[in-house]
């Protein structure tokens, strides 16, 4: 057993020291335990610890932020949420809650199969897929359980994935359980699935294609009518994850897919019920033929307690605000074009984001949670990402658009941004990371499930 342990920088985030650790062959739980809260004491002992804070009364664009390890609460600007509409604070929205709470009572008490349905569970259904335009659709408990549930699930015994590499850890952990071959392939990049798609469709029965149409951690968009286009060529089935597109595009909020005309040739359309439906829960909405599988052999689907009937009556109203007021998406698009343009103009590497969500880039993890602290300081929150939740040395920091965030709330933001950019000389930016393949990160797993013959 090895217990010797490099020295490392007090600065280090914990999921990097963590990273470290397992890279030095540290195997004890209990070294690892040990080594990882010695550095949470010296971090919050300095105040660098930032991932204890919470919203004392819940999400929105304003709110009391709690620090349990500096027992402080500070009034903040919030910048980590994804409800895109602001929908959870809808007045109307919250009554429909209220009412269904009064007639259905709280929880669902079971599974789908067991009779944890209701009347609200079906009118979502029906509401979603004749919204997307898909001839069926399955709830789930969460997005993380649909993913979850379908990839480990669809895939057969002769069949391989190819997935994004900087996909949801919900999909590739459904992707792992599913104990099926699996490839990743370079991010957004159509000329490498399509060498992959060449090189592996003579060799197996059916290939999944696994990608987001929004990437929750960029902020890009995927490309794909580039990849739909490979269908021409290839055959392959299209697994699309829509959680941060579902509500904010395509008419009524029906999504990316839609928006872009393409909703016939994505075999599979998923998305969460989260974010711009200001809820929870996830979807699958595909071809009637794959239902009885899911239902079950799903094990998300067919063993998890259905959401709450006050949940599924959120759902419903807000994709009826969404539906009345079409204003409230076009107000969410006009906040991130005017943000976008007052970083840029400072000077800020917001890489390649075109979503609602907005990643400051830093390599330097210790300029990055200094800047965290005194953004806090300043009444500002948001949340920092380092390896090996992303790339080695594209660390950033995240700012995701409400339709609810006012003009004086985001120019209060950029400007503390742009004075503590010049304190630590993070522009002009420095660029970002070039990708190596041999480094992977998110799932520290290997490159691929893939023995070659």
């Amino acid at each position: 057993m090895n217990t010797e342990i490099m020295n490392t920088d007090i600065s280090t985030p914990l999921i990097t020291y963590l990273k470290q650790l397992e890279t030095q062959g540290i195997t004890d739980i209990e070294v690892i335990c040990d080594k990882l809260y010695e550095q949470l004491s010296c971090q919050i002992e300095l105040g660098l610890y930032s991932n204890d804070r919470y919203i004392q009364f819940g999400s929105d664009t304003q709110g009391t932020v709690v620090s349990d390890s500096s027992n402080s609460k500070v009034e903040c600007i919030l910048w980590c949420i994804n409800h895109y509409l602001g929908l959870n604070r809808n007045q109307n929205v919250i009554n429909k809650v209220c009412e269904a709470v009064k007639k259905f009572g709280t929880g669902s008490g079971t599974s789908a199969v067991s009779g944890g349905m209701s009347s609200l569970h079906k009118e979502v259904e029906l509401k979603i897929k004749n919204l997307v335009g898909k001839e069926s659709v399955i709830l789930f408990p969460t997005g993380y359980s649909a993913n979850l549930g379908i990839l480990s699930t669809l895939p057969g015994k002769n069949d391989l994935i190819l997935f994004d590499r900087e996909s949801h850890a919900s999909l590739i952990d459904g992707i792992k359980l599913s104990g099926k071959k699996w490839i990743p392939f370079k991010h957004n990049n159509v000329e490498d699935l399509s060498s992959k798609l060449e090189k592996y469709s003579p060799k197996f029965e059916n290939i999944f294609v696994v990608v987001e149409s929004a990437y929750s951690m960029s902020g890009d968009i995927s490309p794909l009518k580039e990849i739909i286009n490979l269908k021409q060529k290839y055959k392959f089935l299209l697994y699309v994850d829509e959680a941060h597109t579902f509500g904010i595009y395509g008419k009524n909020g029906a999504g990316y897919c839609s928006e872009l005309g393409i909703v016939e040739q994505v075999d599979f359309i998923v998305a969460t019920l989260s974010k711009a439906t200001a809820s929870i829960g996830g979807f699958l909405a595909t071809k009637s033929k794959y239902m009885p599988l899911l239902k079950w052999r799903a094990n998300s689907y067919v063993f998890q307690a259905c959401l709450t009937p006050s949940d599924a009556a959120a759902i419903l109203a807000s994709l009826e605000e969404i539906e009345n007021n079409p204003q409230i998406i076009e107000e969410l698009h006009r906040n991130n074009q005017y943000m976008r343009q007052r970083l840029t103009s400072i000077g800020f590497n917001l890489g390649t984001s075109q979503s609602p969500i907005i990643p400051i880039f830093m390599p330097d993890e210790a300029k990055l949670m200094s800047l965290n602290k005194e953004l806090f300081a300043r009444g500002i929150f948001s949340v920092s990402l380092f390896y090996p939740i992303v790339k080695p040395k594209e660390g950033r920091i995240r700012f995701i658009l409400s339709a609810s965030h006012t003009k004086e709330q985001i120019d209060k933001t950029v400007n503390a941004l742009q004075e503590l950019s010049i304190k630590y000389n993070i522009i002009p930016p420095s660029p970002l990371a070039e990708w190596q393949d041999d480094v992977y990160y998110w799932t520290s797993v290997p490159e691929s499930n893939l023995v070659e013959s």
